[in-house]
């Protein structure tokens, strides 16, 4: 009766299109008012706990490093060498698009600085070239996901933080997922591109290439400072963070792009976006606090268990929870209503928590690919000048490579998530 009373508050605050916190936070200080007697200066520390962390300091560094990429011209660098490394393929535009979101996912850490900076860039071009404006809105947004598999990744600082387990370990797990889905959307914007007529934009040159490349280093030493200083042991997650943030800083001021008015102005944009983030994380802390205290996840541990014990068949049942939750709430809210429901299962069911994080992530952008709350989906719908409906119908096959690349990280788990770790010594 508890736990239902607890979901259908937080289900009505959310169908009510209040903000995720405040419905957290509400149904939580409404349960400890009027379920138990514990004081409600609880309250005042959990949420200051939800936040006192180190780690959390990478996400807004990653946020301004994103929102800095995008008021310079290194984006465009990362575009050009895009172009020149796979624009001589068929329907070379949206290759480009693919490839150009994989290196940005690198830099940016969030999806919505992927959507913004590479369909800002590309999207006006795909269409001047003739491709559908539902095809192209389909490939930004989806191949947009990628940005929270590779490293760096604010979900997978929020999630490590969230649930205990190491960022950085976290951070190379996901490589070889996000190469995956990279690959795996190319795949598909060939075919499509095949089927469509689309043609190639340029013919392949080595001299262009090498110039192109050569013009890029500036923005490609970015994941080298990034993924190069947490796997040699350089940096933590927040010195890494703190060393991107440094170091396109001194290119803005170098190249003169970024007077300190401009830097002033991007430093306050990541200050009030991640201010969002931070409030739902704060609140998150004091919800995930009441679900350990009423001992709800301990509740729903034997009617899985009676249900299945295969952990296969557990993590499809938990990936087709997350994608449906995913159509109606944010990821930083799926991960702190749904998750803490399921790791004690998981942990019951032997499944590495490396494991599930990453299913998690996987369904958290798929989740990001579904209307009617996904952040990239709204982005790229601006942009493209198209609706939520037809850009849904376009990105369907988008969404299935991302749904077979899962099925991989569900039964693959030694290839696709432990291999790289394995090898860095980090498992």
């Amino acid at each position: 009766m508890l736990v239902v009373l607890i979901f259908g508050l937080m289900g009505l605050f959310i169908m009510l299109n209040l903000p995720v916190a405040f419905a957290l936070g509400v149904t939580s200080l409404a349960f400890l008012t009027f379920a138990t007697n514990v004081p409600l200066i609880v309250v005042v520390q959990r949420l200051l706990l939800g936040v006192d962390s180190f780690t959390l300091l990478g996400v807004p560094l990653f946020i301004f490093v994103g929102i800095m990429m995008n008021r310079t011209n290194l984006s465009q660098k990362i575009v050009d060498f895009a172009m020149a490394l796979v624009g001589h393929m068929k329907g070379g535009l949206a290759m480009v698009n693919v490839v150009t979101s994989m290196f940005f996912a690198g830099i940016s850490g969030t999806s919505m600085a992927d959507t913004a900076a590479v369909g800002g860039v590309i999207i006006p071009a795909m269409i001047d070239k003739g491709y559908k404006p539902s095809f192209t809105g389909a490939v930004t947004a989806a191949s947009s996901t990628i940005g929270i598999i590779i490293p760096p990744s604010v979900p997978m600082i929020l999630y490590g933080v969230f649930v205990g387990l190491s960022v950085p370990t976290l951070f190379i797990a996901g490589l070889l997922p996000g190469i995956m889905i990279g690959v795996a959307m190319c795949l598909v914007s060939l075919i499509i591109s095949i089927k469509e007529g689309y043609g190639s934009e340029t013919k392949f040159s080595l001299k262009t290439l090498a110039k192109t490349f050569i013009e890029s280093i500036p923005a490609l030493i970015l994941p080298l400072i990034i993924l190069g200083g947490i796997m040699g042991g350089v940096f933590t997650t927040t010195e890494a963070a703190g060393a991107a943030a440094s170091y396109i800083i001194l290119y803005g001021l170098v190249t003169r792009e970024l007077p300190p008015k401009k830097i002033f102005a991007a430093a306050k944009e990541s200050a009030l976006l991640s201010g969002q983030v931070m409030i739902i994380i704060s609140v998150a802390n004091l919800l995930g606090w009441v679900f350990a205290y009423a001992k709800i996840p301990q509740l729903l541990v034997n009617p899985f268990l009676t249900l299945t014990t295969n952990p296969y068949l557990f993590l499809w049942i938990v990936s087709a929870i997350l994608i449906v939750a995913g159509t109606f709430l944010h990821g930083t809210a799926m991960l702190v209503i749904v998750i803490p429901l399921f790791l004690p299962i998981a942990a019951k069911l032997g499944i590495h928590p490396f494991h599930f994080a990453m299913v998690v992530m996987m369904c958290w952008g798929i989740g990001q690919q579904t209307p009617p709350v996904g952040s990239a989906l709204y982005i790229t719908c601006t942009l493209a000048k198209i609706d939520m409906w037809t850009l849904t119908k376009a990105n369907m096959p988008f969404v299935g490579s991302l749904i077979a690349i899962l099925a991989m990280v569900i039964h693959l788990p030694d290839f696709m998530v432990f291999a790289i770790p394995r090898a860095l010594g980090m498992l």
